[in-house]
């Protein structure tokens, strides 16, 4: 009975998007092709159509953009951030769109700036058609129940009847507790259905965390993928995944601005897929707008294809990836070799060497470790806040790990704390800068 109705939700979306005339569905075959063709002449064609289709628009229709309506190339539009569109949101809208409905979306703030963009319709339906897409991609088929782990603010909280339709089952990780998690559990083994978890990187490690301090073997669930998103997936938290719930485990990067970048897939290496279909990803230097090597650190800077009520060309994510070329698996397009994070979470070590966010799970190898944060200071003082049972005492040994990274004249603390506080997305920061003034969002435009 569970997978006839799974079947049939599957079925009345389909239908429902056809008695609309197909957009959903329109978009999602070209993304298929795009990508699964990706060195095709056709393929190439079509990513350069839609490229070109919005440079055109934008500088025809976005006050921002008039000056540029004589581009040559891509590179002769500036790079934007939160900042400018934030100080130039007017005048970054298409004047055909302004009195047509849009949708409104809005982030959270938790990198320091809440940021606010429009939608059309058509660059929601591409965000649908991608998110079914890349799904479909790691295990999850319309129609099965989805476990949506992540901090449920009033604009995203869904109606009962919508989380009825869709088949979604919010789980808000700012009531995270061993009683919530021992419910969630619980709730997961009642659960007939088919499911797919996903949710915050750092949700999903407190969950494999309150399992391993009850001692859980194997969760008896039918979990069809679990995808992490939003943080770093480290490898305790994907290992004690795969070990609890018997299901792949997936890492996918995305934004709210834009939508879903790049996925990890099963089985195929753990390059993050880029979504070169619906987006156009540049990597530039960490302090200059100027093309970094592929297998060279650097800023992502994307340009969306589909959004024309409020054009996003070269907008700096804040973000710092390694791109390369060396890709054997799926469509062998350029991917992410390392998506490394917010470059505001970049930490220094003593002679000014930038070090990987990554370096911090190195505490979870540190099983009385509960939570964790890492913090520089100052040029040379880094801090390690610990959430610790009170037993604890390989503080030494922390120490001297992290003194291989900073230098053996960096001065580093220990810091014992009750919790490492969410921050108001829900998440929990892992590393922190209070050294280094954040560049992250100064203004390549005047504005």
């Amino acid at each position: 009975m569970i997978r006839e109705i799974e079947k049939l939700r599957k079925a009345s979306f389909w239908i429902s998007d056809f008695l609309k005339g197909g957009p959903v569905n329109k978009n999602y075959e070209e993304i298929r092709f795009i990508l699964e063709n990706y060195d095709s002449p056709e393929s190439i064609r079509k990513r350069d159509l839609n490229l070109s289709n919005l440079l055109i628009h934008a500088t025809g229709t976005s006050p921002f953009y008039a000056e540029f309506k004589h581009f040559k190339s891509l590179s002769d539009f500036p790079v934007i951030n939160k900042i400018i569109i934030r100080d130039r949101f007017t005048d970054l809208q298409s004047k055909k769109f302004k009195n047509k409905r849009n949708h409104t979306v809005q982030t959270s703030g938790s990198s320091g700036i809440i940021s606010t963009t429009l939608q059309d319709t058509n660059k929601r339906n591409r965000n649908t058609a991608d998110t079914i897409y890349f799904k479909k991609l790691a295990g999850f088929e319309l129609g099965y129940k989805l476990y949506y782990i992540r901090k449920w603010f009033k604009m995203h909280t869904k109606s009962p009847l919508i989380t009825w339709l869709r088949n979604i089952n919010m789980v808000d990780v700012s009531k995270f507790s061993d009683e919530y998690l021992a419910d969630f559990i619980k709730t997961l083994k009642r659960d007939r259905s088919t499911k797919v978890l996903l949710g915050y990187s750092s949700a999903l490690r407190d969950i494999c965390k309150y399992l391993d301090k009850i001692n859980s073997g194997p969760v008896e669930t039918d979990i069809s993928c679990i995808i992490g998103m939003s943080e770093a997936l480290s490898d305790y938290t994907k290992h004690s995944l795969e070990k609890y719930f018997n299901a792949p485990v997936v890492s996918r990067y995305s934004n709210l601005e834009n939508g879903i970048l790049s996925m990890q897939l099963p089985g195929q290496g753990d390059h993050f897929h880029i979504n070169w279909a619906s987006y156009h990803i540049e990597i530039l230097h960490p302090e200059y707008d100027q093309p970094v090597e592929y297998g060279t650190l650097g800023r992502v800077v994307i340009t969306d294809l589909f959004n024309y009520c409020m054009p996003i060309i070269r907008y700096d994510t804040g973000d710092l990836a390694i791109m390369t070329n060396d890709n054997k698996y799926f469509n062998k397009a350029p991917a992410f070799a390392k998506v490394e994070g917010r470059k505001m979470d970049l930490l220094y070590d003593t002679k000014g060497n930038a070090q990987s966010p990554f370096i911090v799970f190195h505490m979870e190898s540190f099983l009385q470790i509960r939570q964790f944060q890492l913090i520089q200071e100052s040029e040379k003082s880094y801090v390690l806040k610990l959430n610790a049972d009170p037993d604890f005492k390989e503080g030494d040994e922390l120490i001297r790990i992290y003194r291989e990274y900073f230098g053996d004249d960096a001065i580093i603390n220990i810091e014992y704390v009750s919790e490492i506080p969410q921050l108001s997305s829900g998440k929990r920061r892992l590393t922190v800068n209070n050294y280094l003034p954040e560049k992250e969002y100064s203004s390549s435009v005047n504005s």
